[in-house]
């Protein structure tokens, strides 16, 4: 058991410096987007790609570790935990289940840090579409973000998209 849980401590402190290496990558992505570079976006999703795949290669190696961990546990795999890990397994845990809160707020800063660049990236999109509309004549009244960063139907004629 003790090798199964070294073996699982190393895969999440892998999946962490993953998930941390996606983070910054992200904060890039997000500081292009603010100061409108976006020719240099291709390298850092090609990164974020990567990144993606090597988290999903420590992932299927995580769930083997975790199947094993399970079936030495006699408990389905679906029900375990880190936390039923430390209690029935005691000291030897304790580090896996700060490692297992290390990796679950990364993975919420990373969440966060996606919305912040989804909206970058759509705010982007319907900027454009305003200008387009302003310059051919198209229809106008399609919502858009304002400064704010509500939702709002544009009035003829308005750019109510800001950068």
């Amino acid at each position: 058991m003790k090798t199964l849980l070294a073996m699982l401590q190393t895969n999440l402190e892998a999946e962490i410096e993953v998930q941390t290496g996606i983070q910054n990558l992200l904060d890039q992505q997000l500081d292009i987007l603010l100061q409108g570079k976006t020719e240099r976006l291709a390298s850092v999703l090609a990164n974020a790609e990567e990144g993606l795949k090597q988290s999903r290669v420590l992932e299927q190696a995580r769930h083997g570790l975790l199947t094993k961990i399970a079936q030495e546990l006699a408990v389905p795999v679906k029900e375990l935990t880190l936390k039923m890990v430390e209690e029935r397994v005691g000291s030897d845990a304790q580090e896996l289940l700060g490692k297992g809160a290390e990796l679950k707020a990364l993975l919420g800063q990373i969440r966060d840090s996606n919305r912040k660049v989804g909206l970058l990236l759509r705010h982007s999109v319907l900027f454009i579409e305003d200008l387009v509309r302003v310059l051919t004549g198209g229809a106008i009244g399609a919502p858009t973000y304002t400064r704010a960063g509500d939702m709002q139907t544009r009035t003829t004629g308005a750019l109510v998209a800001e950068a």
